[in-house]
């Protein structure tokens, strides 16, 4: 990659507040922000940004796939907003580390959890 370059890698709110059904989802998002913010020390001499976006409760096809039918009415209902995100509303999250208005910005979390806490 190019000086300059930026990476985004996706985590979700399920790295520190983990549901028993989906542990292999969860231990893998822990990692990646773990990884990303170690990546991005290592790639940051060479002028490539590395951010990482942490989505809270979104609907997606996993939840679908992953949620009893009976708790759907409940998705989400836990986040500050009282409710899950759209997908559209998690791409701001995405477009500003890439844009040239963060090339100063490298090793951080964003987090789109509405409202949920994540650290």
């Amino acid at each position: 990659m190019e000086p300059g370059a930026s990476i985004i890698n996706v985590s979700s709110i399920q790295a520190t507040q983990p549901s028993p059904s989906l542990l292999a989802y969860a231990t893998t998002k822990g990692a990646l922000a773990t990884y990303s913010k170690a990546l991005s020390e290592m790639l940051a001499p060479k002028g490539i940004r590395v951010n990482v976006v942490v989505s809270g409760p979104a609907w997606t096809p996993l939840v679908a796939a992953t949620t009893d039918p009976e708790s759907l009415s409940e998705f989400g209902s836990s986040s500050g907003l009282g409710r899950p995100a759209q997908p559209a509303e998690l791409a701001g999250a995405f477009v500003f580390p890439a844009s040239p208005a963060a090339t100063y910005i490298t090793g951080a979390v964003i987090a789109v959890t509405g409202g949920e806490f994540y650290a």
